[in-house]
């Protein structure tokens, strides 16, 4: 094999590079097959939601460039800032987002990106995903006659809620309102409030590096001790926060506000929670898991290396030509056996009342109910595994062979998840907050189902050329 050394004597320099984005590139086929006008119909509602009601006055929004950048970012898991970069970059990228036809083009930045997603509801965030599936049927690459159901779970985007780490930072975040208020508060000028982290430090050192062949009763003695230095060194803290004005905690900066908010509504229940556990060795119902997240429930599904997860349930329906639809979350747990009426509607109304031939669910969806619900709807095959206690007879009898060809069609759906998982934020989210967590579920979706759109509308293979 030669070898050719040109240029490598030579510095590259600016100028124009002619790029030939042909009709048969993936993100020209898909941008020419969606219907931008039923997408930008669905955020147009929440886009004229401003503060004062005057969403014509000011900068115009360039509604289908933030659309297809949405779309792009979704599709290939990006941040603001890489979505920025890449589409400055990319060719493709910027006639997918309308470089041509529309008028002053020019490509966003990064907070732009993020305030155009941060005003679409959850609500409209769910409906884009769905939008893609029902585009799937429009074209042909879908059925929706064939519905298989199940739940996964979505970690939220914080540390593993142990108490000891708890405690040590309900004390970081004491000392960080110590701080300010020593500084801006009247009352705390002459006499300031002090929060000791190196004690606070000392001790959760003491009880994090215990050996693991410590007796349960030393670890308790260490915890418990932990626990009364945090309460003395942070009791202060919390009083002063009970007594500031709405005044004053509203003019705070909004890091040093979210924190006196998240002291005053979770601190003291926190603390009683956990003396709860100590003395009594069970836990409260009702305890907080995070001290920036909400709506958090632990789950057990028992899965392997996953003994526990914090986050919230989500409910998937998949069609045949394997797109997934995905119903509201009205609830953090989403419990199967409650939720599956719900996938149902969702789907009637998504399919515009199309019929069901056959659904099939594991067995945490079963329960007679649910099968005369299903019967109810014109169902012809209700495949909801049951439970080998269950001595009652089906509603609908299925021979073995169909029965266990819809137990392995639902089974299919396991990968997909997997996949939907692999390339968004339904796995675990990076939002910080409850809205962003479970938006960025539904548009973990969105962008499967953009991915699915793009496989199914691959040309078919060309010999290649060497």
């Amino acid at each position: 094999m030669s070898i050719c050394q040109s240029g490598v004597d030579r510095k590259v320099q600016a100028g124009n590079v002619l790029v030939n984005v042909t009709d048969q590139h993936p993100l020209i086929r898909l941008s020419q097959s969606l219907s931008w006008q039923t997408l930008v119909d669905a955020v147009l509602p929440d886009l004229k939601k401003t503060k004062k009601g005057c969403w014509w006055l000011g900068r115009k929004l360039k509604v289908r460039t933030h659309l297809g950048v949405y779309l792009l970012q979704q599709l290939f898991n990006k941040t603001d800032r890489q979505i920025e970069y890449d589409l400055k970059d990319n060719a493709a990228y910027q006639l997918f987002c309308g470089i041509g036809i529309v008028e002053k083009w020019h490509v966003p930045d990064h907070t732009k990106i993020e305030e155009f997603r941060s005003r679409l509801s959850e609500e409209t965030h769910k409906c884009l995903a769905n939008l893609m599936t029902k585009q799937a049927v429009q074209l042909g690459f879908a059925d929706p006659s064939n519905v298989d159901i199940d739940s996964t779970v979505q970690e939220a985007n914080m540390h593993y809620p142990a108490d000891s780490c708890l405690l040590k930072k309900l004390g970081a975040m004491s000392n960080k309102v110590a701080n300010f208020l020593n500084k801006k508060y009247k009352n705390c000028l002459n006499i300031p409030l002090v929060v000791n982290m190196k004690r606070i430090s000392s001790v959760s050192r003491d009880y994090f590096f215990l050996p693991k062949n410590v007796t349960k009763e030393t670890r308790n003695n260490k915890m418990m001790t932990m626990f009364n230095v945090v309460i003395e060194e942070t009791s202060a803290v919390i009083n002063h926060c009970k007594q500031l004005g709405t005044d004053f905690i509203a003019n705070a900066p909004w890091g040093v506000r979210r924190t006196i908010e998240q002291i005053n509504t979770l601190a003291e229940q926190y603390i009683a929670d956990v003396g709860y556990f100590l003395t009594e060795r069970m836990v409260a119902p009702a305890k907080a898991l995070s001290f920036h997240l909400k709506e958090v429930a632990c789950f057990t599904k028992g899965k392997l290396g996953k003994k526990y997860q914090f986050g919230r349930c989500i409910q998937l329906g998949r069609i045949d030509g394997n797109f997934l639809f995905v119903t509201k979350s009205t609830s953090i747990q989403m419990n199967d056996k409650t939720s599956l009426p719900a996938i149902i509607e969702c789907h009637q109304e998504l399919f515009d009342g199309a019929a069901i031939n056959s659904v099939g669910t594991d067995k945490g969806y079963y329960s007679a109910a649910n099968e005369k619900y299903l019967q109810a709807k014109g169902v012809n095959e209700i495949a909801i595994q049951r439970p080998k206690n269950i001595k009652k007879p089906p509603i609908n009898i299925l021979s073995k062979e169909r029965e266990e060809e819809l137990v392995n069609r639902r089974s299919g759906i396991e990968p997909l998840i997997g996949h939907v998982k692999q390339g968004g934020q339904l796995g675990r989210s990076r939002m910080k907050s409850d809205k962003g967590i479970e938006s960025s579920g539904y548009t973990a979706v969105l962008g499967f189902n953009i991915r699915q759109l793009i496989r199914c509308q691959k040309p078919p293979d060309r010999l290649k050329i060497a």
